[in-house]
């Protein structure tokens, strides 16, 4: 059977048809070729982006916000004595304790930074950290045993303001090969302010009680006895770290941070026993009594006989200190827009 010749000529629907597929072939393969353009460029904007990292990462003058959370370490004369003991002893994970808060940041040159910071949390120590070395003592009068058998434990409520100077040591020079690297240790050395709130058990039991006016040591009472001290305190905060450059306005680090104060207060633990008859002599019948459960608790879970009055309950020579090891969430603002070191 053979077609006439209208038969055999396209109709103009047909070619219509045909052309339309023809362009929707040649868009989808353009759209591939760019596709494939643009992966490319990426792959070599990467590339180029890694040889010249510093144009990214490096931060000019301006302003960054952060947040910063971790745990927190108190350190005075409730715990233990040694910085191993303090976190090997298998009493320490029984109470972890966290601090964290809020940060801005404002860098002068590559190098060095200033940071503000608020933070709140807690700290926490305890003489039942001594349990594993007290077993292995060859004596009541070993240090681990007598710091265990005074029973004693302290919780804070923390909160500071600190200004600090960040020192990125790496990057004194920004047009130097080491400075283009994304990761990079630093130093801190600044001042703060903290204000705390003591508590600790009244004898064995799970009640906590503010132990500032409870006068434990007689402070206050004048006389021989030692001066109440201030709830507020200075504190200079001192560090190191190492940061993650995770892009252009985005780093993350690690930080361990020490608090040195000027009390020796922070655990409630100083000076000298007073006794029961003191505290019944400056203080009302009940609040006399709390106090007396608080600060000789050995005696009463039978682990030494009642302290007398003029025995040492701490050290008043150290003063406290409190340390905190963190993660830190930097986002640089994009508000700069020169670089004067470079000019």
């Amino acid at each position: 059977m053979h077609l006439s010749k209208k038969e055999k000529q396209p109709s103009k629907e047909n070619n219509l048809l045909s052309s339309s597929s023809k362009t929707r072939s040649f868009m989808r393969s353009g759209s591939i070729r760019s596709l494939l353009v643009l992966c490319m460029g990426m792959v070599f904007g990467q590339t180029a982006f890694g040889q010249d990292a510093f144009r990214e990462y490096l931060d000019q003058d301006g302003w960054s916000i952060g947040t910063t959370i971790g745990i927190a370490d108190l350190w005075g004369d409730v715990g233990t004595k040694s910085f191993t003991a303090h976190y090997t002893n298998s009493k320490y994970t029984d109470k972890v304790v966290a601090m964290g808060g809020l940060l801005g940041r404002y860098t002068i040159h590559p190098c060095l930074h200033v940071r503000f910071s608020l933070n709140y949390g807690t700290l926490y120590a305890s003489d039942k950290w001594n349990y594993d070395a007290a077993q292995h003592a060859t004596s009541q009068g070993d240090d681990a045993y007598q710091r265990y058998a005074r029973a004693q434990n302290i919780k804070d409520y923390v909160m500071e303001g600190t200004i600090m100077f960040e020192l990125d040591p790496l990057r004194m020079n920004p047009e130097s090969k080491r400075a283009n690297k994304r990761s990079q240790p630093f130093l801190m050395l600044g001042i703060g302010y903290m204000h705390f709130t003591p508590y600790s058990t009244v004898g064995d039991g799970g009640t906590w009680v503010r132990i500032h006016e409870l006068h434990l040591e007689g402070q206050g009472w004048g006389g021989e006895f030692p001066k109440q001290f201030s709830l507020w305190q200075p504190v200079i905060p001192l560090g190191a770290g190492w940061r993650w450059d995770m892009g252009q306005h985005l780093n993350l680090g690690v930080e361990w941070i020490y608090r040195k104060t000027f009390t020796d207060y922070l655990d409630g633990v100083s000076n000298k026993y007073v006794g029961a008859a003191a505290f019944g002599q400056h203080m009302p019948e009940q609040q006399a009594q709390t106090a007396s459960l608080v600060a000789d608790k050995g005696y009463y879970l039978g682990l030494s006989g009642p302290n007398a009055p003029g025995n040492m309950r701490g050290n008043p020579s150290n003063k406290d200190a409190y340390s905190t090891i963190s993660v830190t969430l930097i986002y640089k603002v994009p508000l700069r827009t020169r670089r004067w070191w470079s000019l």
